[in-house]
């Protein structure tokens, strides 16, 4: 059973779904290995739960993610 462990900031079930997608066919495509037998695992966690630079990304995101992660998150708490 080969299975894909996705490290990630916090991603939406869409994300998931169309990135489970995308890394089962690729991985099947590549060894020959059934889909059915691909298993992709995600262990997300929060802005608060990392940090860069000695800083929360919750307190100050890194640029760039705004849009992409943690859609819950509102512009003026980066700042």
């Amino acid at each position: 059973m080969p299975a894909i462990i996705v490290n990630s900031l916090e991603l939406t079930d869409d994300q998931k779904r169309v990135l489970a997608e995308i890394f089962t066919r690729a991985f099947s495509e590549q060894t020959k290995v059934p889909m059915d037998r691909i298993y992709v695992f995600f262990a997300g966690y929060s802005l608060s739960d990392a940090a860069s630079n000695g800083r929360l990304f919750v307190d100050h995101p890194p640029q760039g993610i705004f849009g992409k992660f943690n859609e819950g998150l509102k512009h003026e708490e980066q700042t």
